[in-house]
């Protein structure tokens, strides 16, 4: 057993503390029950602390306990694909369209990522195996604008068959709507 002599500020002493690691549940965002091998220093009384140099070190554990459980990429992994891809976090971000903050916070485990996060870097990790580099995508017109333009703007071609038209000058776009769901196609 490992012990080490702690100034404690909270209660404004210096102790020996014994090392414990403790399986715990606990709960991270929408999973309940994640079994977590968290860290603790115990003082004289039996008291569990917190690692006085890194008190936020059960959080991260929790978070990669999140991410394997949910299948999500690690910080490391997220931060050797974005090595590979020679990418500085800012620019990884907005190639991403995340915001610099959130993928830092990520990388050093600080925050756990979205779903829409993961999937960003899942198709960063396809295209750096398949060609070697992140694929540029036109990110003029965001998701929403591209659907009210469709709805907006498209010609009915095909009352039979529900074919539309949409027309980008030269180039024409026909495509057919599978099925009518709240009024959207």
């Amino acid at each position: 057993m490992t012990k080490k002599t702690f100034y404690n500020e909270e209660l404004n002493t210096t102790d020996e503390y014994s090392e414990v690691w403790k399986y715990e549940l606990m709960q991270v965002k929408d999973i309940p029950n994640l079994i977590v091998h968290n860290h603790y220093w115990k003082d004289s009384q039996g008291e569990l602390w917190l690692d006085f140099n890194d008190p936020n070190e059960n959080f991260r554990r929790a978070f990669n306990v999140y991410r394997s459980r949910k299948g999500f990429m690690q910080p490391a992994e997220i931060r050797k694909l974005r090595e590979n891809l020679h990418l500085s976090q800012r620019v990884f971000a907005e190639r991403l369209g995340i915001s610099y903050a959130k993928v830092s916070q990520i990388e050093t485990n600080k925050r756990i990522q979205t779903l829409s996060q993961e999937v960003s870097f899942r198709k960063a990790q396809q295209d750096y195996e398949r060609q070697g580099f992140l694929t540029s995508y036109d990110s003029s017109a965001s998701t929403s604008d591209k659907l009210t333009r469709v709805l907006t703007e498209t010609k009915y071609s095909d009352t039979a068959k529900y074919f539309y038209t949409i027309s980008d000058g030269a180039k024409a776009t026909i495509f057919k709507a599978q099925e009518f769901v709240g009024g959207v196609v």
